[in-house]
């Protein structure tokens, strides 16, 4: 049997790894300030088998599907995950491009200091004019073919917040509502990548969160390390929806906060899936303690971010964000996050209220299908972690369930709170409502069911069933 190892100061210049059995259950505080404050210094798990793609955006990948069930939990989130940096990319995106592509992304840079006017009629003047000074769309796409997937993914990024703020054109106005087409070449230029790549060429939090995003002090396609990745004050996002906007950019990190310090969880998740297997108490408590580190660094930064979002300002981006009454209806929500996706998985979340199970089953459209086999290996895993807990009668294995699971709720009662606060008067994005009275109404009806579906996991008197119809529309099946 090999050697499990973690990192056990990820954040540290110490970087030291050391045998799982030599870790104990204390997490320190880091000696680091991170936006002010000082995070959990929580280990990392040393995931060893060989990441597959970095591909981000790909609904699927060319090949035989991997056998996640056959791998095992461990296994499985190795080829989709990195020790360091989880379900994002392990190197800086790059968003520079040969030729005449390169003017593309240049386009974009330029939109949001244009968009700021707010004046659609000049706006959409601009881009039409840029558009015109690019090359015909068959010397585009020559160029296009010449670049490997993982690179046309990254020049779908610029193309996608081009056509969100073409269609928009003013962010003070209300909504735009049906479909839309940038003017060509540059309409035909989207449409092409995302058939290439092979996803729904709208905007999304997996293409918000997961790859439009840079740090100061790192080249574009530089190694990142942890460390790098939670330095929040260094991140920042390439593309502008409103030009040097301090609100748009917490409003970025406060999402990007999610995924780097969820990291973590995925390899101690896994872990104690494994652990369940082979009834590992202690490595079961002690995975369930780091996850619950892990959960307590994503609520501390939450809860200083969301804050500070103006409003406001935040109405203005989510209307560029919903692409409500288009053919192909665009949404960007935290349902799409891989930590959101891991943390439900694994404590067996199920959604029951009827907005909120739409909601998720639309969000999953943008979802890769090799994420939602990993995600459904996890859910269907036996002994599912709550029976396991429920039927070990260990004092301290329970506590540290029931310790992710009160952290979980109240994030998710936080979140409810916080994101009410500011959505007021705002619209949900991609979704129709009377007036903003009966939009804020349902995001905090639907936000008060998830944490009660949350919260109703720490009933471990209550058996698990994963095959029915509440858990299957959970997953964003329908029975």
């Amino acid at each position: 049997m090999r050697e499990l190892h973690v990192i056990s100061h990820p954040m540290s210049p110490d970087r030291t790894t050391v045998p799982l059995s030599r870790l104990t259950p204390e997490v320190p505080q880091s000696s680091r300030r991170i936006l002010g404050a000082r995070p959990l210094e929580v280990p990392l798990f040393v995931l060893e088998e060989q990441r597959r793609s970095e591909s981000v955006l790909a609904l699927t990948l060319p090949g035989v599907p991997q056998d996640f069930d056959a791998m095992g939990p461990l296994a499985a989130v190795s080829s989709l995950a990195s020790t360091e940096t989880g379900f994002l990319q392990t190197r800086v995106p790059v968003f520079r491009f040969p030729g005449p592509l390169g003017r593309v992304a240049d386009l974009c840079r330029a939109a949001g200091a244009e968009i700021v006017r707010h004046d659609k009629v000049e706006f959409r003047f601009w881009m039409r004019t840029n558009a015109e000074k690019l090359p015909p769309i068959a010397e585009l796409r020559r160029h296009a073919r010449e670049l490997p997937h993982e690179r046309l993914e990254a020049l779908l990024v610029p193309l996608i917040y081009l056509n969100h703020l073409w269609r928009q054109g003013n962010p003070e106005e209300d909504p735009a509502l049906g479909p839309s087409a940038m003017p060509d070449p540059l309409h035909e230029l989207l449409t092409f990548i995302a058939a290439e790549v092979g996803t729904i060429p709208r905007f999304s939090q997996i293409v918000m969160t997961m790859m439009a995003w840079q740090l100061d002090g790192s080249t574009e396609g530089e190694p990142i390390t942890h460390a790098d990745l939670v330095s929040l004050d260094r991140m920042r996002h390439p593309f502008w929806l409103d030009d040097g906007n301090q609100s748009e950019l917490d409003l970025y990190r406060s999402f990007f906060a999610v995924e780097a310090f969820g990291v973590p969880l995925y390899g101690w998740g896994a872990h104690a899936l494994e652990c369940a297997a082979t009834d590992d108490r202690a490595g079961g408590t002690l995975a369930l303690t780091m996850i619950r580190a892990a959960l307590r660094n994503v609520c501390t930064y939450t809860k200083m971010l969301v804050p500070r979002i103006d409003a406001r300002q935040f109405r203005r981006l989510q209307v560029t964000y919903g692409w409500v009454g288009d053919e192909v209806n665009g949404v960007a929500s935290d349902y799409q996050l891989p930590f959101m996706l891991m943390l439900d998985a694994l404590f067996h979340v199920n959604y029951r209220h009827d907005g909120v199970v739409a909601a998720r089953a639309n969000n999953l459209r943008f979802v890769p299908e090799r994420w939602k086999r990993f995600f459904h290996l996890v859910y269907n895993r036996q002994p599912a972690l709550k029976s396991w807990v429920a039927d070990a009668g260990d004092a301290r294995l329970e506590a540290a369930y029931l310790g992710c699971v009160q952290l979980f709720s109240l994030f998710r009662q936080m979140h409810r709170h916080l994101g009410g606060q500011v959505i007021k008067g705002g619209t949900t994005t991609g979704r129709v409502f009377a007036d903003e009275h009966d939009n804020y109404a349902n995001f905090m009806d639907e936000m008060a069911a998830l944490v009660a579906d949350t919260a109703a996991t720490g009933d471990l008197a209550a058996p698990v069933t994963p095959d029915s119809p509440t858990a299957a529309a959970s997953r964003g099946e329908r029975r």
